[in-house]
């Protein structure tokens, strides 16, 4: 029965969407409605045009937080909206998607098409070239079961997947997480994502990590600490919950995750319906390679259903670059490997294919697949999981994780999304990647069966 029940509830967490949605028009209207046609488009500056990204500047070669490289990073970014505003003054330009390091180029959101042709045409004047955004829309996640209060006294351990003696879910304990180190390690969790419920009693944020957070998501109303769609806040559990000691809570459920308390910062990119789009992402990217430090780890349990070998289209290559640059920088970036039960090269940007990086950049970006445990010690590639050597690199647990849920609330889960971050978490660690087993998925017709590593904390 207890088969039967997971079977039915069964849910893949992961985000994905539509990838036949890359014209610039981003919507489109019905003769006769009201609505009029929107256009998000990106700008991209070369370097004729006199705008220098900050990558060449000498000022920003140690640190971007020297004051002169920020000086010079104002200047840039005010020199882009006068240039726009000079093309027409009625486009509104939000300074968070002005990009100035990796390249000079803006994000441009919701211009009507009077803007968008003005922009056209200026285009050869200004040296700029306009580049189309693809859409991202979000799947909801199905819970594997109803939300569960956390005042409840826990019952049904064994089908939840948890350890009321450690707060945790058996699949964070098999790999060695759930215990609150000794000290917090200075490195920070980066989850882009749909924003993180900061009031939940078990998601702790320190005042620098609230103060870097923040919100690219669509919409006027800014909050990097609201989860309309709920996916982040799974994901800021399973990394670094803390059950809360309060006595209110202390019969209740609680959960401590892969590394208890790990300094985590919320970037919100989906809005509450699921949507956003590869301009938001790219900013996003760029804000974090900003601010990211040597040793943090950058979450990205999303992706976007692709054809087999467009992998290194020309619209993706903004995103790759920014992944790459974080890798260059120290930075550690996971990839959530997809929940179509097909090639890993299927879904971007865990699709990335790293033969020809440099060593540097290989040991820092990782594709997450997952692996069910139906008991302490076996393991088994879930049914669900994307598969392929390259571009998977891990598995971790990924079936039946129970986790943390907005509004002070717990929920089981399932999917590769939840197994990227309990992979950020081992990271987080900062103790080496360990192996608890290798197993095998099966091949396809004709294809190898190659070995995939079961990670754990610690070498």
């Amino acid at each position: 029965m207890k088969n039967l029940l997971r079977f039915l509830v069964i849910v893949f967490i992961f985000i994905s969407c539509n990838p036949d949605k890359t014209s610039i028009k981003s919507e489109s209207v019905s003769p006769g409605s009201l609505e009029k046609e929107v256009y998000n488009v990106e700008l991209y500056f070369d370097e004729s045009s006199g705008l220098v990204p900050l990558k060449n500047n000498p000022n920003c070669k140690n640190s971007l937080d020297d004051k002169a490289c920020q000086i010079a990073a104002n200047e840039l970014r005010n020199s882009i909206i006068e240039k726009i505003r000079k093309i027409d003054s009625s486009i509104v330009v939000d300074t968070m998607h002005v990009r100035v390091y990796l390249d000079v180029s803006v994000y441009l959101d919701s211009l009507n098409k009077g803007q968008f042709k003005k922009l056209e045409a200026a285009a050869t004047a200004n040296n700029y070239v306009i580049s189309q955004t693809f859409e991202i829309q979000a799947r909801r996640p199905i819970m594997q079961t109803d939300y569960i209060q956390q005042a409840r006294r826990p019952i049904m351990q064994e089908q939840f997947r948890y350890d009321s003696l450690s707060k945790t879910s058996m699949m964070v304990k098999e790999i060695g997480g759930g215990q609150p180190g000794s000290s917090i390690p200075t490195h920070r969790v980066w989850i882009v994502d749909s924003g993180i419920d900061s009031t939940h009693q078990d998601l702790n944020f320190g005042q620098s990590e609230a103060a870097l957070s923040s919100d690219f998501s669509m919409g006027n109303s800014k909050n990097p600490f609201e989860d309309g769609y709920e996916h982040g806040t799974f994901l800021a559990g399973a990394i670094g919950g803390l059950a809360s000691s309060k006595p209110i809570f202390a019969e209740g459920y609680g959960i401590n995750g892969v590394f208890p308390l790990a300094k985590m910062v919320s970037i919100k990119i989906f809005n509450k319906s699921g949507n956003t789009n590869s301009g938001r992402v790219t900013s996003a990217l760029s804000y974090v390679f900003s601010y990211a430090k040597s040793g943090d780890v950058v979450n990205l349990s999303w992706g976007l259903n692709i054809s087999s070998g467009d992998c290194e289209a020309n619209q993706y290559k903004k995103i790759y670059e920014w992944i790459d640059k974080l890798a260059s920088k120290g930075v550690y970036v996971v990839m959530s490997a997809g929940n179509e039960a097909q090639e890993s090269s299927t879904n971007f940007p865990g699709c990335i294919d790293l033969a020809s990086q440099p060593a540097s950049t290989k040991s820092k970006i990782f594709t997450i697949g997952s692996v069910e445990v139906p008991v302490s010690g076996s393991y088994y590639y879930s049914f669900f999981s994307n598969y392929g050597r390259p571009s998977v690199d891990y598995l971790t647990p990924g079936e039946d994780v129970f986790t943390t849920a907005p509004g002070g609330k717990y929920v089981l889960v399932s999917g590769t999304s939840v197994s990227a971050a309990i992979f950020s978490g081992i990271l987080y660690h900062n103790s080496g990647v360990g192996t608890l087993a290798i197993i095998k998925r099966g091949a396809v017709p004709g294809g190898t069966n190659p070995d995939y590593p079961v990670a754990k904390v610690g070498n």
